[in-house]
């Protein structure tokens, strides 16, 4: 698993968050991350995910992992349809 932590506590990021748990709450799609539950207790705002073993899409994209990694137009449009679909 993996879990993200909401840093500092305010109304925007709690909207955020909430917003964020009922999405991924919703949404079934193998390019998505499923959510296997979360902590709202307090002013602790938990997310857990499936973990990505292969980093992240941005990392991919724009990180140190860019050059290993070829995505060209084509899988990237894959990739954004792809989510589309499973978000829609």
């Amino acid at each position: 698993i993996a879990v993200k932590r909401l840093k500092i506590w305010s109304a925007k990021a709690e909207l955020e968050f909430a917003v964020e748990v009922e999405v991924l709450g919703r949404v079934k799609h193998t390019n998505l991350l499923s959510l296997r539950g979360y902590c709202a207790e307090g002013q602790e705002r938990l997310i857990v995910y499936d973990f990505m073993p292969n980093l992240s899409l941005m990392s991919h994209l724009h990180g140190q992992n860019s050059a290993e990694c070829l995505l060209d137009w084509d899988k990237r449009m894959k990739i954004a349809i792809g989510s589309a679909e499973g978000i829609a």
